[in-house]
C-alpha cells in the first residue's frame, strides 16, 4: 500500500505540474477536486451501505467544512499556487516535510509526546531541505511567497490528518471523502471563478484534468486515508518522503529538468535519514499510533 501511494502521489504532482503549465492553477485545483468527488461519489452510490455512510458523514457539517477547508481547499490552493512561482519538485520536497509538521502539530494540539529522537530527526530534515531548496529546484528562481503557499498548506494538511482521524475514524474512506471533496469543491470555486472565466481551459486541458481526477486523485486519496487510519498521520506523511524522489527522476526522464547532481542526491537522502529518525522506533519498528474510536 505505500508503495501504491508513492506512486499515485508521483503521478499527482507530475500532471499536476504539465498542467498548471498552461492553465491557471486554482481552475485546476477545482476540476481535479469536483472530478474526484463526481467518482467517488458514484461509486459511494452504488451500495446500500454506502449511502447510508454518505449520510452520516454529511451529518456533520462543521467537521466536513473545516476538514474540506485544511484538507483539500486550502492544500490544493496553496501547492498549485505554488508550483509556477517555485517549482514541482520543490513544491513536493516542501510538503514531503509533512512528518516533521505532524510531530509539531501531534505535540502542540493534540497531546502527541515527541522525545529527543524526534526532534532531532525533524530538525535534520528541515536542515537537508533549506539545503536543497538553496540549490533551486527544478532550476526555479526561489521565491519566498511561493514557500509561504506551500508551507501553509502543509501545515494545514498535518492538522487535517490529526482531526479526520479523530473525527471520522469510524466511517470508512470511501463514505468520507466525497462529501470532504463536495465542501472543497464548494469552497474553491469562488476563488477559482474569476480565472475560469477569464482563461477558461482548453479542450485538452480539460482532458488533462478529468484524468487528474478519476484516474490518479481518487484512487491516492483513498489509499492515503486508509493509510492515515492504519498507520496515523505521521507515517502517512513519512512515506510521501519517497515522492520527491519519483517526481525528480520523473522531472529528468520527460526532459523538463536536468539529472540530480549529486549535492541534490545527498541533501536528499539526508532529509530521508531525518525522517527515518521521527517515524522509526530504536530497533527498526515503524511507529503505529493507534487509531481513536470515531466520534
Amino acid at each position: 500500500m505505500p508503495v501504491v501511494l508513492v506512486l499515485l502521489l508521483a503521478g499527482t504532482w507530475l500532471l499536476s505540474g504539465a498542467l498548471v503549465d498552461g492553465t491557471e492553477p486554482l481552475t485546476v485545483a477545482v476540476g481535479r477536486t469536483a472530478v474526484c468527488c463526481l467518482v467517488l461519489t458514484a461509486v459511494a452510490v452504488s451500495s446500500a451501505n454506502g449511502r447510508a455512510d454518505l449520510r452520516r458523514a454529511a451529518a456533520r457539517p462543521g467537521t466536513v467544512w473545516l476538514l474540506g477547508l485544511l484538507g483539500f481547499a486550502g492544500y490544493a490552493a496553496g501547492t498549485l499556487l505554488a508550483i509556477p512561482r517555485i517549482g514541482t519538485s520543490l513544491t513536493n520536497l516542501v510538503v514531503a516535510l509533512m512528518p516533521c509538521a505532524s510531530v509539531a502539530v501531534g505535540a502542540l494540539f493534540f497531546g502527541e509526546r515527541s522525545g529527543p529522537r524526534k526532534a532531532a530527526g525533524a530538525a535534520l530534515a528541515c536542515a537537508a531541505a533549506a539545503g536543497y531548496a538553496a540549490l533551486g529546484a527544478d532550476t526555479g528562481d526561489l521565491d519566498a511567497g511561493g514557500l509561504l503557499l506551500v508551507a501553509a498548506a502543509t501545515v494545514a494538511f498535518a492538522v487535517y490528518g490529526f482531526l479526520y482521524r479523530q473525527r471520522l475514524s469510524g466511517l470508512p474512506p470511501l463514505a468520507v471523502l466525497p462529501v470532504l471533496l463536495a465542501a472543497a469543491t464548494c469552497l474553491l470555486l469562488p476563488m477559482s471563478l474569476p480565472a475560469l472565466v477569464a482563461h477558461p481551459p482548453t479542450g485538452a486541458a480539460t482532458g488533462g484534468i478529468v484524468l487528474l481526477g478519476a484516474a490518479v486523485y481518487a484512487p491516492a486519496y483513498l489509499v492515503q486515508h486508509r493509510l492515515i487510519l492504519l498507520r496515523g498521520p505521521v507515517f502517512t506523511a513519512a512515506v510521501q518522503l519517497a515522492v520527491p524522489f519519483t517526481v525528480r527522476l520523473g522531472d529528468w526522464a520527460l526532459g523538463t529538468a536536468p539529472a540530480p547532481s549529486a549535492a541534490e542526491l545527498l541533501l536528499l537522502a539526508v532529509c530521508c535519514g531525518g525522517i527515518g529518525l521521527v517515524t522509526v522506533r530504536a530497533g527498526g519498528r515503524s511507529v503505529v499510533e493507534p487509531a481513536p474510536s470515531g466520534r
